[in-house]
């Protein structure tokens, strides 16, 4: 080595380079792959805006098409009032078992609920004469 360069291999003049510098440096070493990783970038989030958009837009379509239910409808389901179209108590179309559970009361006890069988057509019902004639 020459007496102007010390082991380390930069010359004794040279002043430490700022972060600014290294980072100018950098980039113009990988220009290319900076405006690579830029395009790319930005391509998938036009796609993902895209996407995003067109999901709202869909959302928004089926939120127009359904019905609208009013306060008095949840009411009566709650107390278990007649359906107003049929003036019979909605039954579940299908019979079927609801497995064991538990269940929390407003006062924060836990009870354990047996399993059971609902829905379809009950004993005494209008439908289930119509069914067997």
């Amino acid at each position: 080595m020459s007496d102007s360069m010390p082991e380390d291999g930069k010359p004794e003049n040279s002043k430490p380079r700022s972060v600014t510098e290294k980072a100018k440096a950098l980039a113009e070493r990988h220009k290319g792959k900076l405006i690579a990783a830029g395009s790319v970038l930005l391509a998938v989030g036009a796609v993902v805006t895209k996407t995003a958009l067109e999901q709202l837009a869909q959302r928004d379509e089926d939120a127009e098409d359904a019905p609208v239910a009013d306060a008095e409808d949840f009411t009566e389901a709650k107390e278990g009032k007649p359906d107003s179209a049929s003036g019979k108590p909605r039954n579940s179309p299908v019979e079927h078992g609801v497995k064991k559970h538990t269940r929390t009361l407003r006062d924060g006890r836990v009870i354990e609920i047996p399993p059971y069988r609902r829905g379809g057509a009950r004993n005494g019902d209008e439908d289930s004469g119509e069914a067997a004639a």
